[in-house]
């Protein structure tokens, strides 16, 4: 038997962008309003930390995935967990 589903209210475009730390300083990920839901964030090299500016605090280490219902991606910054160890992170997610 086939399944029907009804996918009315389903909307937005796919957002995806890949990061590369630049310097051990937090960085915004965005530095304009970014809303997005149902988002996974992935650390693809070397450890990072997590946060809001000047509160870095949540390990996202390499290979983790982080995941938001909904955010503005403009309130999230990052920063390496060790000098000198620029990690990247991509963010993938539903434009809100």
């Amino acid at each position: 038997m086939v399944q029907e589903h009804d996918y009315t209210g389903f909307s937005g475009k796919i957002y995806s962008k890949t990061m590369t730390m630049a310097a051990d300083t937090a960085t915004r990920f965005e530095t304009g309003r970014m809303k997005l839901r149902d988002v996974v964030m992935i650390a693809k090299t070397n450890n990072m930390l997590l946060g809001s500016v000047g509160e870095e605090v949540y390990p996202v280490d390499a290979g983790d995935t982080v995941g938001f219902t909904l955010v503005d991606l403009s309130t999230l910054y990052f920063k390496n967990a060790v000098a000198g160890s620029n990690g990247t992170i991509v963010i993938m997610g539903v434009l809100a």
